[in-house]
Formats: structure tokens, sequence, C-alpha cells
């Protein structure tokens, strides 16, 4: 058998390096949907406070369907879903849900100027909750804070029924709520 050298290695490399990176998000994306799909049943039992000042209490929000929009600067998808958000918060029964959008910036140390430069650049007319560790833990985790967009569908009762990973178009983003939950 002939004796492979450091050529053949090199030739081989080109090759090794793309398939051992997505190796490697592949497991991580696979750990994260995990932690994702474990929030299913969590109960909201907490007031989430909006930069508005207002307070969005279980009592407040029992009997609607909740939609909390996670997302926070430097992130390119979340600013990729922000039309559709944008078009799902118009398209929402107010009398039978609420989107919140929660930012993740103070969790992930982002400077408050860099935040509120995001927000008026993103211009949500929508409430948005300031997210801090223990929110976020009470979903996907304060250590995987930086994946982001993630959305959480609530039902009437505060818990989670179902959640959506990533960048995502109104049509999906609309089809994970209850009928209900749109004007008609």
């Amino acid at each position: 058998m002939p004796r492979r050298g450091p050529r053949t290695w090199l030739l081989a490399l080109p090759l090794l390096l793309p398939a051992s990176w997505w190796a490697a998000t592949s497991g991580v994306r696979g750990w994260v949907n995990v932690q994702l799909a474990a929030t299913h049943g969590r109960l909201l039992d907490r007031p989430l406070r909006d930069t508005a000042g207002h307070e969005w209490g279980p009592a407040e929000l029992r009997g609607k369907t909740v939609v909390l929009a996670f997302f926070r600067s430097r992130c390119e998808s979340c600013r990729a879903e922000r039309e559709a958000i944008v078009a799902l918060a118009g398209a929402l029964d107010p009398q039978r849900a609420v989107l919140l959008s929660v930012m993740m910036d103070a969790v992930e140390g982002y400077p408050q100027d860099e935040t509120a430069r995001t927000l008026a650049t993103l211009g949500y007319r929508h409430p948005v909750v300031m997210a801090d560790a223990a929110l976020v833990d009470a979903f996907h985790g304060s250590r995987w804070a930086h994946v982001t967009p993630v959305t959480y569908v609530l039902d009437g009762d505060g818990r989670v029924v179902t959640h959506l990973r990533g960048h995502q178009p109104l049509a999906t983003l609309a089809a994970a709520l209850p009928a209900d939950a749109l004007r008609r």
C-alpha cells in the first residue's frame, strides 16, 4: 500500500475544514433545538415591564395568546425578521393576542447606546421588554441568549405551546398561532 505524504493531507484539507465546521454547527443547533423544545409547557409566571413602563402581568395576559419574539442587536436575522414582526403586530386581534418583543442586549452585555440605536432603527410600535437573565433562563437559557431570533407562542394560560427558531416569514409566524388570535 502506498504511503500518503503531507501533500495528500493538504489536498484533503479544503474538504475536511468545511465538513468539520458543518458537523460542529449541526451538533450545536441540534442541542439548542432540544433546549427550545423543552420549554413547551413552561409557564410565564412573572410580570414583564415594557420600555414604556407598562407591566404585562400574568393576570392581564390570561386568556390571550402571547407571542414573545426574542431578538438582539448584532443579529442580522433579527433585522431581516423585522418586517414580519411588524406585520404580525398589526395582524393580531388585540382582544385575543399580544405581541411582546423581548430584547436580549442586557443579557449579552451590549452597551446601552447600541441598544438604543437598534430600537430606533427597528422602530417597533408594539411593546418591547428588556430581558434580564432570569427571564431568559425561564425560556432557553441565558447562556444561549445569542441564539436569536426565537419566537415563543404561549396559550391563554401562559404556557409555551410552540417555538420558532430563526428568521421567519409572516405566514409561518401566523400559522403558529390559533386562528382566533388574528384579526378577521
